[in-house]
């Protein structure tokens, strides 16, 4: 519901994790073995001078710097700028305002101004109604900005023994209800999850209410 690839967030954080537990494997096997923490010694010695060899054969004139030093430092440039607008687009597509009305002209705009709904008017009332509801462990609503246009996006998390299809539809006649009431109809995203508060939660022993 934003900006951000949730598949370049996962491939990232799961290439993060596996060099962190390789570190981390490599650093209990030199513990626990002392002959490959010796064997590791010598082979970051060869490397090194290896690595040595490699920067005096690459250097260049006037600069008496290698050029492989200058990528490296250019693509760790590279890297940071990258990141900073990582960071940046964290968030976007969020919003305030759902609805925004302004009328045509000034005859059907007696106040000179326009009719702003807040989303968090919308996120209350229908997590309010959530909240009631005994098969929900938790719910999140949320306004965002899909195509140009607000949506609302709905996440709950039922609980053991509880339909996810009489969630949705609790949440169908909710959202209904809703736009009832603002008078217009609102994009919807409903996100029904069975996580770990649902396996922790007790199960659902009340009946589910109606909306009317």
């Amino acid at each position: 519901m934003n900006n951000t690839n949730r598949g370049l967030n996962r491939r990232g954080i799961l290439l993060f994790g596996l060099v962190l537990l390789a570190a981390g494997a490599g650093a209990a096997v030199a513990a626990a073995v002392p002959e490959w923490l010796e064997g590791w010694k010598s082979l970051s010695a060869t490397v090194s001078d290896a690595s040595s060899d490699v920067i005096d054969g690459t250097t260049l004139d006037g600069v008496e710097q290698s050029w492989i030093l200058i990528a490296i430092a250019a693509a760790c440039l590279v890297l940071i700028v990258l990141l900073v607008v990582f960071v940046f687009r964290q968030g976007h597509g969020h919003v305030r305002s759902l609805v925004t009305e302004t009328p045509a002209s000034a005859v059907d705009r007696p106040t000179g101004g326009s009719v702003v709904i807040d989303g968090r008017v919308a996120e209350q009332a229908i997590q309010h109604a959530l909240d009631g509801h005994p098969g929900v462990v938790s719910s999140s609503v949320s306004t965002y900005l899909v195509g140009g246009t607000p949506a609302l996006t709905v996440s709950v998390n039922v609980r053991r023994g509880v339909s996810p299809h009489e969630v949705r539809v609790f949440i169908d006649d909710t959202v209904t209800a809703w736009d009832a009431v603002l008078g217009r109809e609102v994009p919807v995203l409903i996100q029904i999850n069975a996580g770990l508060a649902t396996r922790v939660a007790k199960p659902a022993r009340t009946s589910i209410p109606a909306v009317e």
